[in-house]
């Protein structure tokens, strides 16, 4: 599961977290400062943060990919990852996934209880690591 934080581009990052049959993998979290994009945009800072994360072939790969956003966010998403993996996003307003295997988003509540509190517990997660790693480099940066 992938996320950003920022506010207005400063100090962004990005965070990513690692489920291993339905159960949280804390050792495998990982954290991005982003270095390319200093304006506010999502998807370019998604679509930096997945090249990077695939340049780690060190690093196990994933059987699904989940990413915090809508439609742009899953098109970023399927421009950096390698191809055979499927990537599913969420857009919290509309409350629907989209997949890359889907031709239309899945109305959340549409979904299987078990697989819907899956997904929201990954959500969840990236953006609770995210804002903590935010928070944390802001202060520093306040400091400086």
């Amino acid at each position: 599961g992938y996320d950003i934080s920022n506010i207005q581009g400063k100090d962004a990052v990005g965070s990513m977290v690692v489920f291993m049959d339905g159960q949280a993998d804390k050792n495998e979290y990982r954290k991005f400062k982003i270095i390319f994009k200093k304006t506010p945009d999502d998807t370019a800072m998604l679509k930096e943060i997945l090249l990077r994360r695939f340049n780690h072939t060190e690093w196990p790969r994933p059987d699904l990919l989940f990413v915090d956003g809508g439609k742009g966010q899953l098109n970023a998403a399927k421009n950096a990852a390698p191809k055979k993996i499927q990537i599913i996003s969420l857009a919290k307003g509309k409350k629907e996934v989209f997949s890359t295997t889907l031709n239309r988003p899945v109305p959340m509540k549409k979904l299987p209880l078990e697989i819907k509190n899956l997904i929201l517990r990954i959500d969840s997660e990236a953006h609770r690591f995210a804002v903590s790693y935010y928070r944390k480099t802001h202060r520093k940066s306040l400091l400086k």
